[in-house]
C-alpha cells in the first residue's frame, strides 16, 4: 500500500557518513530530468536542501502520483552523489555531479508486475537531471490543525484553494493501513486542492503528531477519528459544511461507509481498493498472492492459506486454540510462514482486540448496505492485495441492495492496489508504473459533480 512499487528505482543506502552541509552546497536546489529504462522515459524532480546542516532530498513524479516523497541516504562526497528511498527493494543509485547536471545509473531490481529478469533484457536505469528553477507556488495555502476524538489528539494539514469562491467543497483523506502519515498523501491532497477542494490530511493515531495507539485501535475507533476529521474540516473558514466528503484508500476505503454512518450529512464517499469481502478472507488471498510472487510452490501456498482460515475461525469463535497454537509453533521457522502475515505464535494482549487481529473478523457488507451517500468504488484489476473484480461486485451489490441510488463502480485494467498500471501486466512495450489512464480524471470529475449536488 506504500509508494514502494512506484519508487522501486531508488533504493536506500548509507554508504557515506553524514557530514555538515552548508546552504551554499552546489547540489542544493531543484533538479529535473528523465529516468530512462528499457526505452521508456519518465520525468522526475529532485529537490536537494539542507536541514539542520544535513543534506536532504525529496522526489516528485506527477505521472506516478508522487509529490515531495522523502529520500534517504542522501550523500555527496566531492562529485559523487547517492540517494535512495525509504521503501522498496534496495538499490544503490550512484551519480556524478557535473556543474548543472547529475548523471547516474543503477541496476533495476526484480519487482512483480514491473520488472522481470528476462534473458538478455536491459537492467540498467539511466538518470539525467539538470538544474532547474523552483516550481511556481501552488494555488492553495496550507496550515496545520489539531482536533480530538475522546482522549486522542489528532494532527493534520488543511489545504485551502486560493480562489475567489467564498465556500469550497471539502474532502478528508483516509489512509491505508501501512501509510499512516499525512505527508504520504501529499500528491492526492495537492491534486484535489488544485481542483478546488479544501482538503484535510491527518496523521493516524499514534503516528506523526497524533497521540493514541494505532495497533490497539478498533475499526470503530478509526472511523470515529475520521468522523472527527470531517467535523474539523467542516468548521474551517471558507468550507461549505454541507459539501464535505471522504476519499479513502484500502483500509481508508473500508472505513468510508463507517464514516458515512456516523456523519449522516456526508456529501459523498470515494473508496479506492476497498474490501467488500470479510477482512480475514482478504488476508488469506494476500498471503497466497505474496507467496506466489515470492516463488513458493503450491503446497506451501496451500499450507499458509489453510492456517489463515484456521486463524480466522479461532478469532471468530475462540475454539480449537490449542491446536492452532501447536500448528503455528511448528510452522514458526519455516520460510513460507515468515513470508506470510501469519504470526509465529497465537496473538495476545491489547493488539488482539485491535483492527489487525480482531478486525479480520469484520464483514464490511452491512456497512456498505447502510451507506446512502453517493459512492464511487474504484479498483485495479491487477491488485496484489485484493481480488478486484469480486470485491468491486460485492461492494456494488451491497450498496444497491441497501437502496443507494447513486453508485458508480469501476475496475481499471492492469492497475495495482494504488491504481498504477503494471507494465508486465499491461503488455506491449515496457513503461513506467504510471497512474492508471483515466483514474484521476474520473475521481475528480465525479467528486466535483457530487459536491455540486449532481447524481442524486
Amino acid at each position: 500500500m506504500r509508494i514502494a512499487l512506484a519508487l522501486w528505482l531508488l533504493g536506500g543506502t548509507a554508504a557515506f557518513a553524514a557530514t555538515p552541509v552548508p546552504h551554499a552546497d552546489p547540489i542544493v536546489g531543484w533538479w529535473r530530468g528523465p529516468a530512462v529504462f528499457r526505452g521508456a522515459r519518465i520525468e522526475l524532480t529532485v529537490h536537494f536542501f539542507a536541514e539542520r546542516e544535513t543534506l536532504r532530498a525529496t522526489l516528485s513524479s506527477p505521472d506516478m502520483m508522487i509529490l515531495d516523497s522523502r529520500l534517504e541516504g542522501v550523500r555527496r562526497e566531492g562529485t559523487r552523489v547517492r540517494f535512495g528511498t525509504a521503501d522498496g527493494p534496495s538499490l544503490r543509485f550512484l551519480g556524478v555531479l557535473d556543474g548543472n547536471q547529475i548523471r547516474a545509473s543503477a541496476r533495476a531490481p526484480v519487482v512483480a508486475g514491473v520488472v522481470d529478469r528476462a534473458s538478455g533484457a536491459d537492467t540498467t536505469i539511466q538518470l539525467e537531471l539538470t538544474r532547474a528553477a523552483p516550481p511556481e507556488p501552488p494555488p492553495y495555502t496550507t496550515h496545520d490543525v489539531r482536533f480530538a476524538h475522546g482522549a486522542v489528539q489528532l494532527a493534520g494539514t488543511v489545504y485551502v484553494p486560493r480562489t475567489s469562491s467564498a465556500r469550497h467543497p471539502g474532502v478528508v483523506l483516509l489512509q491505508g493501513s501501512s501509510a499512516n502519515g499525512r505527508n504520504d498523501y501529499a500528491f492526492i491532497a495537492d491534486h484535489f486542492a488544485r481542483a478546488g477542494f479544501a482538503v484535510l490530511a491527518f496523521d493516524k493515531r499514534g503516528f506523526g503528531e497524533s497521540t493514541g495507539n494505532y495497533g490497539a485501535a478498533t475499526y470503530d475507533d478509526l472511523a470515529q477519528d475520521a468522523a472527527a476529521a470531517v467535523e474539523r474540516l467542516r468548521r474551517e473558514p471558507g468550507v461549505d459544511s454541507l459539501r464535505v466528503g471522504v476519499w479513502g484508500l484500502s483500509q481508508g476505503g473500508l472505513l468510508a461507509p463507517l464514516v458515512a454512518a456516523r456523519v449522516p450529512s456526508l456529501r459523498f464517499l470515494v473508496a479506492v481498493s476497498a474490501p467488500g469481502a470479510p477482512v480475514g478472507e482478504c488476508a488469506a488471498y494476500q498471503d497466497s498472492a505474496r507467496l506466489v510472487a515470492a516463488g513458493f510452490d503450491a503446497a506451501d501456498v496451500k499450507r499458509v492459506v489453510s492456517l489463515d482460515w484456521r486463524l480466522l475461525d479461532w478469532l471468530r469463535t475462540r475454539e480449537h486454540g490449542d491446536e492452532l497454537g501447536a500448528l503455528l509453533y511448528e510452522a514458526a521457522d519455516t520460510p513460507w510462514r515468515r513470508a506470510s502475515s501469519l504470526p509465529a505464535r497465537m496473538p495476545a494482549g491489547a493488539a488482539l482486540e485491535g483492527w489487525y487481529w480482531r478486525g479480520r473478523t469484520f464483514d464490511p457488507a452491512p456497512a456498505w448496505r447502510a451507506a446512502r451517500v453517493p459512492a464511487l468504488v474504484v479498483h485495479g484489476a491487477a491488485d496484489e492485495l485484493l481480488q478486484a473484480q469480486s470485491n468491486s461486485k460485492l461492494i456494488e451489490r451491497s450498496l444497491k441492495k441497501g437502496g443507494n441510488k447513486d453508485v458508480t463502480a469501476r475496475v481499471f485494467p492492469a492497475a495495482n492496489h494504488v491504481l498504477r498500471t503494471l507494465p508486465l501486466v499491461a503488455g506491449g512495450p515496457w513503461d513506467w508504473p504510471r497512474a492508471a489512464p483515466g483514474y484521476l480524471d474520473l475521481v475528480t470529475s465525479w467528486m466535483l459533480d457530487r459536491a455540486a449536488g449532481g447524481g442524486r
